[in-house]
Formats: C-alpha cells, sequence, structure tokens
C-alpha cells in the first residue's frame, strides 16, 4: 500500500501564524490602497466621491466621504416670500453654514448648507492633472479645458475686475428636463488655467460695472476655460436673485484659501521656501501665458 502524500502545508502551521498572516496581509492591503489613494489614484478616488454629492444632501453624508472641512464660514441671507406684504423681512433671515474642503491639491470643494441640508456646491480645479467631467444640461465639459463657448448663450452674466481679484461667471438652467437645478459655472482667480477679462472689455452703460460688451463677452467665452462650477437645487433667496450671492468668488475664496499655502506658513522650513519658489515659477509662466491669451484676444 502507498503511504499518503505529503500535504502541500506545512504540518507545523497552528491558528496563530495563520492570524499573523491574514493582519499581515490586511496591513499590506491596507498600505498599498492608501499609497495608491494619495499618488496615481488620488484623482479617481476623490472624482468617485464626488459623484455621490447632489444638492439637498445632508452635510454629515459629504463629510463621511470627504473628512472635515478645513475652513467653515456664516453668512446671512433672506429668504424670498409668497406675499412680501404679510411676512417680516426678519422672519426671513437664515443663516448659512460654507464650508471648503481642500481636495489633496487638485482643486477645492465648497458646500452651502441650509439647517445641515447642503443647498449648493461648487467644485473648483487648481490643476492639470485634476480636469473632472462635467455634465451641465445634456452638455458634456471638463473642468480646466473646456471653454464657455462649449455652452448655449447664457441668461445672465457677471464678471469683475480689480487690482488682484478677477472673476467671471454665468447662470444656466434647464427647468424640469435638469431637474429644476442651476448651474453656474466661471473663472476662479484661485482656480488652474485662469484667464482674467481685460478691463476695456466693460460695458459702460452697466453702472455695476458687472457686464461685458457683447463682442468682447463672446470672445471671451470662446477663449477662457472653465475652471469652477457650481451646483444649486432650488435656493430661494434673495441674494441668488440680485446676484450678490456670490460676492467676487464663484466656488472657493482665494484670500481663504491662499493663507494655507507654504508662502504663508509662520513656522518656516527649507521645504516651505521651495515651494514657494515653485510657486513663483508657476505664477510667471501663468502671467505669460495670459498675457498671449489676452494679445490674442485683442488682435481678435
Amino acid at each position: 500500500m502507498k503511504p499518503d502524500p505529503e500535504p502541500w502545508y506545512n504540518a507545523t502551521l497552528n491558528l496563530w501564524q495563520l492570524a499573523g498572516v491574514l493582519v499581515a496581509t490586511w496591513s499590506l492591503t491596507k498600505t498599498l490602497t492608501e499609497g495608491w489613494r494619495r499618488t496615481v489614484g488620488r484623482r479617481r478616488y476623490l472624482t468617485t466621491r464626488l459623484r455621490k454629492i447632489a444638492p439637498g444632501v445632508r452635510h454629515d453624508y459629504v463629510e463621511s466621504l470627504l473628512g472635515e472641512p478645513k475652513w467653515q464660514s456664516t453668512m446671512e441671507c433672506t429668504r424670498l416670500a409668497d406675499e412680501p406684504a404679510d411676512v417680516d423681512e426678519d422672519d426671513r433671515k437664515v443663516g448659512i453654514t460654507v464650508r471648503t474642503w481642500p481636495l489633496s491639491r487638485l482643486g477645492y470643494l465648497v458646500t452651502w448648507s441650509d439647517d445641515d441640508t447642503v443647498v449648493m456646491y461648487g467644485l473648483t480645479t487648481i490643476s492639470w492633472w485634476f480636469r473632472p467631467r462635467v455634465l451641465i444640461g445634456e452638455t458634456l465639459i471638463r473642468l480646466g479645458k473646456s471653454t464657455f463657448a462649449a455652452l448655449d448663450d447664457p441668461g445672465e452674466h457677471r464678471a469683475w475686475l480689480g487690482n488682484r481679484r478677477f472673476g467671471y461667471r454665468e447662470h444656466h438652467y434647464f427647468g424640469n428636463p435638469g431637474g429644476y437645478r442651476s448651474w453656474y459655472v466661471g473663472v476662479n482667480d484661485v482656480g488652474y488655467n485662469a484667464v482674467p477679462p481685460a478691463l476695456d472689455w466693460f460695458d459702460d452703460g452697466d453702472d455695476s460695472r458687472t457686464r461685458l460688451v457683447p463682442r468682447r463677452q463672446a470672445a471671451y467665452r470662446a477663449s477662457a476655460p472653465i475652471n469652477t462650477v457650481v451646483t444649486s437645487g432650488i435656493a430661494l433667496y434673495e441674494e441668488v436673485q440680485d446676484g450678490s450671492f456670490f460676492g467676487i468668488s464663484l466656488g472657493a475664496d482665494q484670500d481663504l484659501v491662499r493663507l494655507a499655502d507654504p508662502e504663508y506658513q509662520v513656522i518656516d522650513s527649507r521645504i516651505s521656501r521651495a515651494h514657494c519658489r515653485i510657486r513663483d515659477w508657476q505664477w510667471r509662466i501663468n502671467y505669460r501665458r495670459r498675457e498671449r491669451k489676452l494679445r490674442a484676444l485683442y488682435g481678435g
């Protein structure tokens, strides 16, 4: 009679050794997964979570996807009234909580919440490597790449240009086919590939100096990439109706988020100084690129 064959496993392997192998495998898998999320896979990881956000979700749900926000502030808005004569304006005041998340040096997410419910949220890209596809109505665009000309003419637009800050935004609404949502697309000065409008492009007949002349607006829409999109549900506030809700920043506020950059750190380090030199070099490259675009627009 032939003896039984030797087992393929070591007979001395006991339960403790098996548990150690399982723990080591789990730790290695977790390390590799975290490394993938922080390096080559961080773009897909963030995009997968951002797709789950929509107007009307709870703030706690957004926090479960992205963690705690880095910045938080409040603003006061006034609800629209069906019968303004019978409703006191003070009773229509409501506090809106604004929260901002940095997306791993790729962009920023901003949410506006009313009573812990996300009324609208905005995404800004700050990197050439993060250009997510966004569906606006039935038109698919890519942040940081697609221009405003890819969309139909807006119902309204606003532009601003100061000594340091600038921006541009449009409002698009599609009614029931768009789920009664509104899209605000624009150029944020903290975003990637931000192209400012020129001073003489503004309509002199506009007292608020927030509208571009039609010919210059068409040229700007054909050349300026969209780097910010804000998606809104039914936001029944007076500030949204009169255009003062976003102020001078559609999405992340540059004056707020820039204070976390290495050049503003109080504790100095060699890495911080290296980051500052790299940022200065990037700023010069972007400035020359903007100058070429402006010359091209003027020449057109």
